[in-house]
């Protein structure tokens, strides 16, 4: 930080407003800040300090204290601050809470305090703002610590040295120094590894428990004592297993022997069954043949009769035409024409319905063979009720089987969780001790940060004593100066009063009394009132009344900072005491205190506990063992169901194979039936009835074109061909095997009655072909067989079935066991490698974070490590000047010794004297010795803090006071030391009132205290 303005508006001593430009000083970085004592030299630091943090330069004054006494109630107190942090730069504007007079009226008003942040980096003219970053009081003020790199406590410290507060970094402890350097490095990240380390030591510490809880648990629960009594066990019951299993497959072969047996009786009772109703079946339909020989021979002749219908109507035709030739040989070209086309059209029907024969055939086929599934539909149907029952029971055995699961299952987790239970109330209860001893130190806790908020209390009243005090030396102060400078004009003019009557005594020629010279050439003369010796001798008195009053109030000061040092010294020791609590809110370490208590009572609890959840466990677990016995009841019965089902659904299965599946139900088979006769049916009689068209149509017009052609002959003509039609109907008759015109019509048959008798005797051939198959095939199934002894078969079966049953039960025991003894062996295993594991890693983490935590015999942590490495850094660069402020005496130094064994340790500084070649404590060294080295440490820090860049920028330095208590050689060498800093550019301010520095400094910033309040400037010679 490097200032560029500063302007101070009734605040302090100026009363008016008082800039300051300090680009005045060009290319000047070495400058004194001097004026007489209380003229308001240091208010210039406060100034700047209270513009960027809203305190002092000496944290004695807030903000509201600073009110110029000189300034006009209308005036209010302002600081206006601009300056650069490397290449930006930015203005900063705070005002205090103060009195104003009201707008209306008389009195005053409060006004809030206020602040605000600029950027201005590139403006060039006061009148620009420039961009606001921050807004508000304490906003403002975080904006600045983050922009500068640390607080206010920190940066009196290092870049602004006040009164009283220039030594605190060479006299801060350990801790002290730590914050201030963590600030000045950033070295949190350092910090945030110990808590890192520290955090994963306590996560493998609190996981190695656990793990040592579950196998302690698993142990309990297994009832063994350790691994190997586990693995013993578990070596009896496997070959128990083992021998159990060859004993139930055993049995499971002998029964399923038996049951195939069974099976055998079973087929072979159907079988004969089976042979029995076929040969009945078949000798039924053999009885008919002589019946359905003469329907077939009825049938032949009628289809005889039918292939002669087109004869018998083509003579019919011939004789009409005979008859009527004479009178309808006009009527005839016209029917001649109407034939013609009826004929095209019958010839086209025709040829369509010639074209689906094989789709005629096809329906025949289709229509057998679905009156061939009519026996093995109905077979299906009965098996599928059979499938139906035993599915039922299937399901229901099922239902009831999970049923039981579940109740096992709601026992084994309602176990899980009792243990659970036991486990945490036996845990939590073991740690009743260890909570309550928390709780007691959690309260102890909470009684020190409330003694801790008293005190705080007790410092706000101390400090408002400090700031009357205060206030009184200075009203005193001020009182013995007015009255010590009269008491010197008086005597002044005494001295010169007694030369001028010294000098009206004189006499031309004879000697002077006080210098013996006759020659009087210019006597002293006085026009002033001259006073007497009572007059200056009662000034005198007043002065030292003045002076005992000043002194009073002094040592009153004096008596109020010692006890607001030992009051803050106790708060220090509570704060170190406390550590990170310190800030805690007590209502919250309150509730800490009540939260620990109730910790503690519910562990108490807990362990009472323990003992109800460990009975509900044993009740539980019998319970458990009669669910299991039930379970494995059900599970026999649903396996017996459950085959029962298999086997009904295979005999289903077997006899849907040969059904397509559509047809498996015995309505859809005869609905197919009927749809299948129908088709049939409507293509042979579309058939028919197309080609019986296309003849009609024919001979329609074979006839009119014979009518039209014999119409213009003679009836001999229509004759002849009559007779000749006779002649060829009788010629068909006989080759049809009729010998008569009689025996022809006795054998003509309706259609549809021929149709019905071709039916009857095509299903019967249909039924005799398969009564026949299956008679050979429960012929050729039987051929063989015997009777079989069902009932002592089933009887049999059930035995064996019993003696498998119990051996299952006893082998699904002992796999339970043996299962669940080889997982509580796994997970013996899997914890003993986690165990070991964590204790490996814990060993090398665990020692690592108690070094990094500051647990090894010099007490540093990880971060103070690092700090203490860059302290040395800073030790080497201020023993640089320290050498040559001190002549070569003091070196300054690092020690790792600590002053308590608890205390925080290594950085803590020493002096190392090179003429008694021993080193010794800092607090060992004169007021002067002391004002070098500190000088030296706040340089030398400066120095490193701008080599490392890390972001913090310490362009400036100002020096309150200290000069006045060096000889004049070590103010020498403090004064060269202080101008190399300018070799880095850095701006040096050095605030004393010591003569010899104006005179060695040309560049001043000179302060006049007047009667309306001090002004200020800077001066060059």
């Amino acid at each position: 930080m490097k200032p560029l303005k500063l302007s101070m508006n009734a605040f302090g001593p100026y009363a008016g407003t008082q800039t300051l430009d300090f680009t005045e000083l060009g290319e000047r970085t070495f400058f004194l800040v001097h004026g007489p004592t209380g003229s308001g030299k240091t208010t210039i630091l406060d100034a700047i300090c209270f513009a960027l943090y809203g305190d002092t330069s000496g944290a004695q004054r807030d903000g509201k204290q600073m009110r110029s006494d000189h300034a006009d109630p209308s005036v209010s107190t302002e600081i206006t601050f601009e300056f650069a942090v490397g290449q930006e730069q930015y203005r900063i504007k705070r005002s205090p809470e103060q009195e104003r007079p009201k707008k209306r009226g008389e009195g005053f008003t409060v006004m809030s305090n206020n602040a605000t942040l600029w950027k201005r980096t590139g403006l060039t003219t006061d009148t620009e703002e420039g961009h606001v970053l921050e807004n508000g009081w304490s906003k403002v003020t975080e904006a600045v610590e983050k922009l500068l790199g640390f607080k206010s406590s920190q940066f009196r410290q290092v870049v602004m040295l006040p009164q009283g507060e220039f030594r605190r970094l060479l006299n801060a402890d350990s801790r002290e120094r730590q914050v201030i350097l963590e600030a000045l490095f950033r070295t949190e990240l350092y910090r945030r590894i110990e808590e890192a380390l520290k955090a994963s030591a306590k996560e493998l510490s609190d996981n190695f428990k656990k793990l040592s809880e579950r196998k302690t648990w698993v142990l309990q629960e297994a009832k063994a004592e350790n691994g190997d009594a586990l693995e013993k066990r578990l070596k009896l019951h496997t070959d128990q297993l083992n021998e159990a299993a060859i004993k139930t497959e055993l049995s499971g072969k002998k029964l399923k022997d038996a049951r195939d047996k069974l099976d055998e009786g079973n087929q072979a009772k159907d079988r004969l069954e089976e042979k029995k109703q076929a040969a009945g079946a078949l000798a039924g339909l053999v009885a008919k043949v002589e019946i359905i020989n003469a329907k077939k021979a009825l049938l032949s002749q009628a289809r005889l009769a039918s292939s002669l219908a087109d004869a018998e109507k083509s003579l019919e035709a011939r004789r009409q035409d005979a008859s009527g030739a004479a009178v309808n040989i006009l009527a005839k070209e016209k029917v001649r024409a109407d034939a013609l086309a009826t004929k095209e059209l019958a010839e086209k029907e025709l040829a369509a319905e010639t074209a689906r024969g094989p789709e005629r055939e096809a329906a025949g086929q289709t229509l057998t063979r679905l009156e061939e599934l009519t026996g093995k539909v109905a077979a299906l149907a009965k098996a599928r009720v059979l499938a139906a029952e035993t599915g039922k029971l299937a399901s229901t055995a099922e239902i009831q089987l999970k049923k039981a699961e579940a109740a096992v299952t709601r026992l084994r987790e309602a176990i899980d969780e009792k243990i659970t239970a036991h486990l945490q109330a036996v845990n939590q209860g073991a740690k009743a001790a260890e909570l309550e001893a928390v709780f007691h130190n959690t309260e102890q806790v909470y009684q020190k940060r409330k003694i801790l908020e008293d005190k705080r209390g007790e410092l706000s009243l101390v400090e408002k004593d400090l700031a009357r005090a205060a206030g009184a030396l200075r009203q005193c102060q001020g009182n013995y100066s007015k009255a010590r400078d009269e008491v010197a004009r008086l005597q002044e003019a005494w001295n010169k009063g007694q030369a001028a009557i010294l000098s009206g005594a004189l006499q031309d020629g004879l000697p002077c009394p006080v210098c013996g010279s006759t020659d009087h050439p210019s006597p002293a003369q006085s026009n002033v009132r001259l006073p007497g010796e009572m007059e200056i001798k009662a000034k005198q008195q007043a002065t030292a009344e003045f002076e005992k009053r000043r002194d009073k109030a002094q040592l009153e000061l004096n008596a109020i900072t010692n006890k607001k040092a030992a009051i803050s010294g106790g708060i220090r020791e509570l704060e170190q005491e406390l550590g990170e609590k310190y800030g805690t809110n007590l209502q919250t370490l309150l509730e800490t205190v009540v939260k620990a208590k109730e910790g503690w009572l519910e562990a108490s609890q807990a362990a009472s506990n323990a003992s109800l959840l460990s009975d509900q466990i044993e009740q539980l677990k019998l319970r458990q063992e009669k669910a299991k016995e039930q379970l494995e009841t059900l599970q026999r019965d649903a396996g017996k169901a459950s085959e029962d089902y298999k086997a009904a659904l295979a005999v289903v299965k077997e006899r849907e194979s040969v059904i397509p599946a559509k047809l498996c139900d015995p309505a859809s088979l005869q609905k197919a039936q009927l749809e299948a006769r129908r088709k049939r049916d409507l293509l042979l009689a579309g058939f028919e009835g197309a080609r019986k068209a296309a003849e009609a149509a024919a001979q329609s017009l074979a006839r009119a074109e014979t009518a039209v052609q014999e119409a213009a002959g003679a009836l001999q003509a229509a004759k002849e061909r009559a007779t000749n039609e006779e002649l060829a109907f009788k010629q068909r008759l006989e080759e049809a095997g009729f010998k008569t015109l009689a025996e022809y019509e006795a054998a003509r048959v309706e259609k549809a009655a021929m149709l019905a008798l071709e039916r009857e005797l095509a299903k019967y051939d249909e039924d005799l072909a398969a009564a026949k198959d299956r008679l050979d095939r429960s012929v050729q199934a039987a051929e063989g067989l015997v009777e079989p002894d069902l009932a002592a078969l089933k009887q049999a079966g059930r035995d064996l079935e019993k003696e498998r049953d119990d051996l299952l039960t006893l082998r699904t025991r002992l796999q339970t066991q043996v299962g669940q003894e080889k997982d509580w062996l796994e997970q013996l295993r899997l914890l003993s490698g986690s165990i070991k594991e964590l204790e490996n890693r814990h060993e090398i983490i665990g020692r690592i974070a108690e070094v990094a935590n500051g647990k090894n015999k010099y007490g540093l942590t990880f971060q103070r490590f690092v700090l203490g490495a860059l302290l040395d850094d800073v030790t080497v660069a201020a023993t640089q000047r320290l050498k040559l402020m001190s002549r070569g005496r003091y070196h300054l130094q690092r020690t790792l010794d600590r002053a308590r064994s608890n205390a925080a340790g290594g950085l803590d500084l020493e002096v190392f004297d090179t003429y008694t070649g021993t080193a010794r404590g800092v607090a060992t060294l004169s007021g002067g010795e002391t004002f070098l080295a500190s000088l030296s440490l706040a340089l030398g820090l400066a120095d490193v803090v701008q080599s490392y860049a890390g972001g913090i920028h310490l362009d400036t330095i100002f020096v309150d006071e200290g000069f006045g208590a060096l000889d004049p050689e070590s103010l020498d060498f403090a004064l060269r030391a202080l101008l190399d800093l300018q070799k880095g550019g850095r701006l040096v301010g050095i605030i004393s009132h010591v003569p010899e520095l104006k005179e060695r400094i040309d560049a001043r910033l000179e302060v006049l205290p007047t009667e309306k309040g001090s002004v200020a400037g800077f001066r060059f010679s």
